[in-house]
């Protein structure tokens, strides 16, 4: 069951609707006429650059059970309307609402990367052992997703894991404010969003804003030696802290990689040692493994219901997955978005490729700021880790590591200004059983490069 119509009237204080004689109950809530599913009621949006009211015959035609409006909108409705000052704001009162009548145990992700595995994980996890878990679908982590994913939750709900995103400090401080988690993880830190931050330690404090926020009996948990380790601590509210990784509490130790998949000791206090297995590769995932059993165990799931959810946890499009091609070669595609943190880790995930040549797809990593360049260039040393024989290099940005590399007795380095020039190119210089790996930020569109590499073989 889902919030109903008497539930927005009475929370939101408003006259009930006249056009509202024998609505059934509610599908949910949506922002967007063209996804919207019949019986959801459609919010409109207001802003900058969109006004949602436009779109509200649309909506009607869609089969929304109900409109939410601002009040200067004049139009008329053979269904009901919900007239109220600022619809974000309504959304977000009703999101507030429905999470106290719900009172789900709430635990809630941030980080630079890694958030949405780590969301993911711990979901796997808790539906092992619970009978109605809900979670962030896709990335709706912000100001808008978050109320949205709020009011998708099921009245019998019995654990939420929520995901948090930020770009500027305060926000997260704000998503705290409406999904009240009791246990709180942060992943890593890394210098993403530089353009916003004047410095990688701003970013910290603002991710540490979640761990600051949970209450004194709650949990936090974060990476146990990092560089970041000493600013969550000093954040965080809650008396209970978990870490993980390295120097931490919750560890890993006889990690053993096999076809499409880790195995590994995991050691989570109070529990004793057991093997763990993931159907993925690449250390990072190990530690967001980590990460999601510590938040898992303090959430009450038995080790055993921790362990299956591990396993049967898939990666996600665009975060790792590996794809089959026409051509022969496997494609590591992780486009979804990149930092200096994360981009590293997929290349550190690549050199696990080690009877396969290795080839690196790369593209801007955007919102650096004035660091962009050196963190591009320094990006140089993780190539040559990785054992990468040919890369192959895109944007104004990324010229600075293929500047760096040109000339290295063992990497072949071409560049092209656009992901687009690269199109109808890369098939013909893969070969069978190769490994490609993909990244760069969602602005650079690098998808199109998966698809080409995908869909046809020269």
């Amino acid at each position: 069951m889902k919030p109903d119509l008497e539930f927005i009237v009475r929370t939101l204080n408003v006259p009930r609707p006249v056009a509202s004689g024998g609505i059934g109950p509610l599908a949910g809530f949506s922002i967007d006429s063209r996804t919207l599913a019949p019986g959801e009621v459609f919010a409109a949006l207001r802003g900058p650059n969109f006004d949602g009211h436009e779109f509200i015959p649309k909506a009607i035609r869609g089969g929304a059970a109900a409109l939410l409006v601002e009040r200067e909108w004049p139009g008329e409705a053979p269904l009901p309307v919900i007239r109220v000052q600022g619809v974000l704001e309504a959304l977000t009162q009703l999101a507030q609402a429905w999470r106290q009548q719900v009172d789900p145990d709430v635990i809630a992700v941030t980080g630079s990367s890694g958030k949405t595995t780590v969301k993911e994980m711990i979901a796997w996890c808790l539906r092992e052992h619970f009978s109605s878990v809900h979670a962030t679908r896709g990335n709706l982590n912000n100001h808008i997703g978050l109320p949205l994913t709020l009011l998708e939750m099921p009245s019998d709900c019995r654990a939420l894991v929520v995901e948090m995103g930020m770009s500027a400090a305060g926000e997260i401080t704000h998503l705290a404010s409406v999904a009240r988690p009791r246990i709180g993880v942060v992943t890593n830190v890394h210098p993403a969003h530089l353009a916003a931050f004047a410095h990688v330690e701003a970013i910290a404090r603002a991710k540490g804003e979640l761990l600051q926020a949970l209450p004194v009996d709650g949990i936090a948990i974060y990476p146990g030696h990092r560089w970041e380790t000493s600013i969550l601590h000093s954040l965080a509210t809650p008396v209970r802290h978990v870490t993980f990784g390295e120097g931490g509490e919750v560890t890993s130790q006889e990690e053993v990689i096999h076809d499409q998949g880790t195995t590994f000791t995991l050691h989570c206090p109070p529990f004793p040692p057991f093997r763990a297995r993931l159907e993925a590769i690449g250390r990072h995932l190990v530690d967001n493994a980590l990460a999601a059993a510590a938040a898992s165990a303090r959430a009450q799931i038995p080790m055993a219901a921790i362990l299956r959810g591990l396993a049967r946890f898939r990666l996600q499009k665009g975060r790792g997955q590996v794809l089959g091609t026409a051509g022969g070669w496997l494609v590591i595609d992780d486009t979804y978005n990149a930092n200096p943190g994360s981009m590293k880790a997929a290349l550190e995930r690549l050199g696990c490729e080690k009877e396969s040549r290795r080839i690196a797809v790369l593209g801007d990593m955007l919102e650096l700021g004035e660091s962009a360049e050196g963190l591009h260039e320094g990006l140089a040393t993780a190539v040559m880790e990785a054992g990468v024989s040919r890369l192959f290099t895109t944007g104004k940005l990324m010229a600075a590591l293929a500047d760096r590399l040109k000339g290295h007795p063992t990497i072949q380095v071409d560049h092209r200004q656009d992901a687009g020039d690269w199109i109808g190119v890369l098939p013909g210089l893969c070969q069978p059983g190769d490994r490609v790996l993909v990244k760069g930020s969602r602005g650079m569109k690098m998808e199109r490069i998966v698809e080409d590499l995908c869909n046809h073989a020269v």
